[in-house]
Formats: structure tokens, sequence, C-alpha cells
């Protein structure tokens, strides 16, 4: 079994071929009606005329002497004309046209009282179209067959038949295209509905447009009202997190305390570590809190903001910060997931810097790519890659790294990215280098 899944077909082209086949089955049916009906009225008015050829022969019939007084019309005396009659008395005897020539044409034994037709094969390929009738004069009772070579009408109407199926596949395949340039007009509201559905994912839109036809309607809103729902559950999930840590430093703070007053060193290690995870998250709030899920990134006023942050977070430091971005005013990118990126990036930078930290922010139409550099210790690239290239999250008591860069990893993942650790060439600490593509 092949392992590639198929192309899902798209309700438009399901709709195409099921009216393609619809318009086809239904002009079929009427070319064969259209046949049918000309068929009858040509076979109607062809017996019509026999009907009144047999007539006059019966008016110049001369029973008793069973022959026919006057002239007929030359074509009854013209060899194989495919005009041709036989008059069938009781007795067996017969009278046939000249134009039969040493032809016999065939009639069935029973003689009907009401007049009858039929096909029946004549001479030289003739399809010959034969009408029989009951007469009775002077007393005598007789039968009038009378026939004439069809084929030709008949080879008009196959050649009327050939000629609409021709037509018939040319109307299915106009139709076809009309209504294929219909269905795209009727579904143009979807492309525009995917579109909007995608810039809201990209963060450049926070809801789809509701100007769409009233059959999309419901789905429209629907999606809108799970997309607000999914907004306020991560705000209230972020504030719950802010919360709760801030809810745990003082029960940590009195854990820790009881036991360094009982000498409990791993009371006092667990509880100064939890300490740092509350910290931690606290730290992440509020660099994140201006970030909304589903918002367009700016860069230059998102970066800013996030730098005022940190610095207030660090001011004991008195670092010194070089800031660098050359990029457009907006991104088609998660405001919120960009500032945890760089937020954590800058974090980590901050807490191991001895006093400087740098940031370089560069956008163009293919890729994000983001740098940052302190001036620490710095630690191995090389282990930190390995470490985060096979899924393992580094723990949060190594030096200086842990959680902040395994949350940078999951965003650069989930973004299709690529991270690099190595040491900074002019700082001499750690160098993070995220790339993010935008296509």
């Amino acid at each position: 079994m092949s392992s590639t899944a198929e192309a899902p077909r798209t309700l438009e082209s399901r709709l195409g071929r099921l009216l393609a086949v619809m318009l086809l089955a239904i002009l079929l049916l009427l070319l064969a009606i259209a046949a049918w009906i000309g068929r009858e009225a040509a076979i109607q008015f062809a017996l019509s005329r026999l009907h009144h050829d047999a007539e006059a022969i019966l008016t110049r019939l001369d029973v008793d002497r069973r022959r026919l007084i006057g002239n007929l019309q030359p074509i009854y005396h013209q060899p194989l004309s495919g005009h041709y009659f036989v008059i069938r008395f009781e007795d067996g005897a017969r009278l046939r046209s000249r134009s039969l020539w040493d032809h016999e044409m065939a009639l069935p034994p029973a003689s009907p009282e009401a007049p009858r037709y039929w096909l029946a094969d004549g001479p030289r390929g003739q399809r010959l179209l034969v009408w029989e009738r009951r007469y009775r004069k002077d007393g005598a009772a007789f039968d009038i067959a009378i026939a004439e070579d069809v084929a030709p009408l008949l080879s008009a109407i196959w050649r009327f038949v050939g000629i609409g199926l021709v037509a018939s596949v040319g109307a299915v395949l106009l139709l076809w295209v009309l209504q294929r340039w219909m269905l795209r007009r009727a579904f143009a509201p979807f492309d525009r509905i995917r579109a909007e559905v995608r810039e809201v994912r990209k963060g450049g839109r926070e809801s789809v447009s509701t100007d769409v036809p009233a059959e999309v309607l419901p789905v429209v809103n629907e999606f809108n009202q799970l997309l607000a729902a999914w907004r306020q559950h991560q705000a209230r999930s972020r504030n719950a997190l802010g919360n709760l840590a801030h809810a745990l430093k003082t029960p940590l703070q009195l854990i820790l305390r009881r036991g360094e007053a009982l000498g409990d060193e791993t009371v006092q290690l667990q509880s100064r570590r939890m300490q740092q995870l509350v910290e931690r998250e606290l730290k992440r709030a509020r660099i994140t809190g201006r970030g909304g899920a589903g918002r367009v990134f700016r860069p230059r006023e998102d970066i800013e903001a996030l730098v005022e942050t940190l610095k207030t977070l660090y001011h004991h430091k008195a670092l010194r910060w070089r800031v660098a971005v050359e990029t457009p005013d907006a991104l088609r990118l998660d405001q919120s997931d960009m500032l945890e990126l760089a937020g954590n990036l800058l974090d980590n930078a901050a807490k191991w810097a001895q006093g400087q930290v740098s940031l370089r922010l560069e956008a163009d139409e293919a890729a994000l790519r983001l740098v940052v550099e302190d001036d620490g210790p710095g630690v191995d690239g090389e282990t930190l890659e390995a470490c985060l290239g096979r899924g393992g999250r580094l723990d949060e008591n190594r030096p200086g790294h842990g959680l902040g860069l395994a949350i940078v990893r999951d965003i650069v993942t989930l973004y299709d990215g690529t991270i690099r650790f190595n040491r900074a060439p002019a700082l001499g600490g750690l160098r993070v280098a995220v790339v993010l593509p935008l296509t």
C-alpha cells in the first residue's frame, strides 16, 4: 500500500463533475427523444403517402378481371424503384407492381381487418416500410400491401443523431466551462475566508470578516466565537499562572525559613529551587504581558517596550543595552510568541551578563533573524545544541540556562526555524542566533 496520501478532492471539482455528468445525461436523453420523435414523424408521413397510393390503386382495380385500369404513377413501373405494391386475393392470387421485377415481397399469412405496417428488407439492400390493409370491393375481399424504401430517410435520421451527439458533447463542454466559471465566482468568498483565516493565524487580523454569504455566516460566526474564547482562555491562563506564582511566594518563604530553623538542607534546597521557578514565571508574565495571542508583531514598538521591562527587572545590574532593529513596521508573526522568544533570550542574557547585552533583529521577505549576545561567562554552544536537539530540556539548576532556553526551542520548532549557540566573538559570552522563515 502506498504511503503517499491522495490529495483531497475539492467540493468545486465534485460539483463540476456531477453537473457535467448530469448535463450529458440530460442532453443524450433529449437527443434520444428527438431522434425517436423524428423517426416516428417521418414514418407517419410516409404511411400517409402509402395510404393515399393504396386508395388510388383501389379506385383503379378491376376485381373481376384482376387488373388495374388506367395508369399509376410511373415510379411503380420502374424496376426496383423503391416503391412497390402487392394485391393479395383470398384464393391466393397476387397482382404485383412492375417495379418489383423478379423480387418477391414477403407478406405475413394473416390478413388483418385493421391497417398494419412494418419494416422489411427489400432488394439491393433497401429498407422497406410496408403498409397493408384489407379492402372489400364488388363483393370480393383482398389485401393491398404497399411499400416504400425508407433507407435514405433512416440514414438521414442517423445523421441527425450523429450531428446531435457531437453538438451535445460540444454543448456539455461549453456548459461545463460556464458552470466552472460560475462555481469559481460562487466559491470566491471561500477563498477570501481562507485568506483571512491565514491572516488570523499570522497575526494580521483578530477575526474573520462576516461579510460572507448567508450559508457560510454561521460557520464564520462560530469560528470567531471560538477564536475569542481561545484568546480569553489564554489570557486567563497567563493571569492565573501569575496569580499562582504571587500566591506561592509567601508560603515558600515560610517553608524556607522553617527549613533553615530546623537545619534541613533538603527543604532549603527544594524551597530555593521552587522560589527560582516562581520568580521565573513572574518574570515571564511581566515580559509577555503586553503580547496578545493572534496579534501582529511590531518589532520596533514591541522590542522597545520589552527592553524597558527588562531594564526595570535588572536595574540593580546597570547593564548597557545595545538594540538594533532593522525590520518592516509589522511582521505576520504572533506577537505573544515573538515577545516570549525575545524575552527569554534577553532575560537569560541579562541574568549572566557582566555589563552588556546586545540584540540585533533583522528581517526581509524570506526570514526573521534574531541575535542575542552577552558578556557573561558563556557556555559550550555544542552542549546546548546537543541537549535541545535531542528534545531534552536542560536542568533548571544548570548555571544560567534551562527552562527559558527550552521554551525558546519550542517556539523555534513551532515556526520551523533554526537556533544556534556559540560564543559571542566581541562580548565573549553566549551568542544565540535564531532564524524564523517568513514564507
